[in-house]
């Protein structure tokens, strides 16, 4: 099986290009009235917290909302989107490939403009088993699928958060996302096969939040005793059969 956690704000436009065929849960932390008529008026799930800004803890809530309605199995896979990065392509059963038969834990999705694209030599079609335990690892939260038995093993880890909802401003919550994962010995592939719309990557000097959330990634490296890390392990090619 196969669920979504898709976190918006003030992305209405956007909620009805999610496939309503999967299970999905809308995570709202400033919803327009527009936001709440869209899911209501078509039957989807949603959620609305307080607190503006916390996209760790909104994800979070999400998961769970999924866990206690659906109790997924181990192998069931969970994918998180941005409310504006719907998905443009999707290869559904490439992904079950790579979970099944390439040992793979996760899975990044790329946008239309990746910066990770060019710089892991991502290929048209296949996939790249990349390091995620380098300081400036590739891990982005804007699209991405997991396995929940890799969820569970991480959230152990994080004391029963999945985001560390420590970063609580834009930024470093998923690279050191990619950070537990290699600490964990998690699989992460990138794969063009799944292509979402938009722009990744390349943004954070537009963010003035991003300055308190990197020193926010160095404090938790520090006091999880993870290595400052910058070279890189050899990447796994996986191509199309």
């Amino acid at each position: 099986m196969r669920y979504r956690v898709v976190i918006s704000h003030n992305q209405t436009s956007s909620i009805m290009k999610f496939d309503k065929s999967v299970p999905t849960v809308f995570v709202f932390d400033a919803p327009t009235q527009d936001d709440l008529d869209t899911c209501r008026d078509n039957g989807l799930q949603y959620k609305v917290v307080e607190a503006a800004g916390n996209r760790s803890k909104n994800r979070n809530i999400g998961l769970q909302a999924i866990i206690q309605q659906f109790a997924p199995s181990d192998d069931d896979i969970i994918e998180f989107f941005d409310g504006d990065r719907y998905v443009v392509q999707h290869n559904y059963e490439f992904l079950v490939a790579l979970f099944v038969n390439e040992n793979v834990d996760g899975v990044l999705y790329t946008c239309d403009n990746d910066t990770r694209i060019k710089k892991y030599h991502v290929p048209s079609e296949g996939a790249i088993v990349l390091d995620t335990g380098t300081l400036c690892n590739p891990f982005y939260s804007c699209g991405f699928g997991i396995k929940y038995g890799a969820i569970r093993k991480i959230m152990e880890y994080n004391d029963g958060e999945f985001f560390v909802e420590l970063f609580n401003r834009w930024g470093c919550e998923d690279q050191f996302m990619g950070l537990v994962c290699d600490q964990l010995g998690l699989n992460i592939a990138i794969t063009a096969e799944i292509m979402l719309n938009g722009n990744v990557g390349g943004d954070q000097n537009q963010h003035e939040e991003y300055k308190d959330s990197l020193q926010r990634y160095v404090d938790m490296m520090l006091l999880r005793h993870i290595p400052f890390r910058n070279d890189t392990k050899p990447s796994r090619i996986i191509k199309m059969k």
